[in-house]
């Protein structure tokens, strides 16, 4: 049994999904949708058809843009964020049918086969069909897909120290912003070196690749709506649209223009 839901499931419906293997929700969000944190208690592939997904989860930070997706596990808390929009597309998997993908939140990529199996698999189960052969057949075959992709690893570590909250939410708004280390340690009342400890400490990682990758990733909500690359360049805090371009292919092992292709 299948069953397409507007809203997300909750864990009483989950729990009161009888015989059904899998759960589905379907939403067009619009600029600027913000959701509530929250886990399930089963697996969740989450998936935008076309738009932008900000994903923020235990310490990590991820944008999924339509040719990504990300598998999170039961109980893992997430909250979601739509800078530009995007048509929400998502799949709740019973525990015990998908042991194949892990238990592990990872980003894994979405060809053109996996998304309309996803976005088969969605419209069959907003009509709450009975499942047939055919219907597991279909799942099968996307369930075999997804195991097959390697985790990209497009997340972004958070740290978690309340002293860097003002840092991290500054920079989050405002990913061009130059000030440097030793300015950031004067506003915030700590030495340089201790910013610098901490970000290798909780994101494994020292703070100038930090907001380089965190530029980066911004940049794909401009790259989605259709910026230039020298505006993209500009707007993240890049000095050219060379130097954007060579650091986006060293991250993304593309350039700009053809990420989206």
């Amino acid at each position: 049994m299948l069953s397409g839901l507007t809203h997300r499931p909750s864990n009483e419906q989950i729990a009161t999904a009888d015989k059904r293997y899998i759960l589905a929700r379907q939403s067009d969000m619009p600029p600027a949708h913000e959701g509530t944190r929250h886990s399930h208690s089963w697996y969740q592939l989450m998936y935008a058809s076309s738009g932008l997904l900000n994903v923020a989860f235990a310490d990590q930070m991820v944008v999924i843009p339509p040719h990504k997706a990300i598998w999170l596990p039961p109980g893992c808390e997430h909250k979601t964020f739509t800078p530009i929009g995007a048509k929400f597309r998502s799949l709740y998997f019973r525990p015990d049918q998908v042991a194949v993908l892990g238990n592990k939140s990872k980003v894994l990529s979405i060809s053109p086969l996996i998304r309309e199996l996803i976005l088969e698999i969605v419209a069959r189960c907003d009509v709450d069909l009975t499942w047939e052969e055919a219907d597991f057949r279909l799942l099968t075959v996307l369930l075999d897909q997804l195991a097959a992709q390697k985790d990209k690893g497009l997340t972004l570590p958070m740290p978690q120290d309340s002293r860097l909250i003002k840092l991290v939410e500054e920079l989050q708004l405002n990913p061009s912003n130059e000030v440097n280390l030793e300015e950031w340690a004067t506003t915030l009342g700590v030495s340089s070196r201790t910013i610098s400890r901490i970000f290798m400490s909780q994101t494994g990682i020292g703070f100038k690749e930090w907001r380089q990758r965190l530029r980066l990733l911004y940049s794909l909500v401009l790259l989605e709506k259709g910026d230039s690359v020298t505006q993209v360049a500009l707007d993240v805090g890049y000095s050219s649209p060379s130097a954007f371009t060579y650091a986006f292919h060293q991250f993304f092992n593309c350039t700009p223009k053809n990420y989206f292709s």
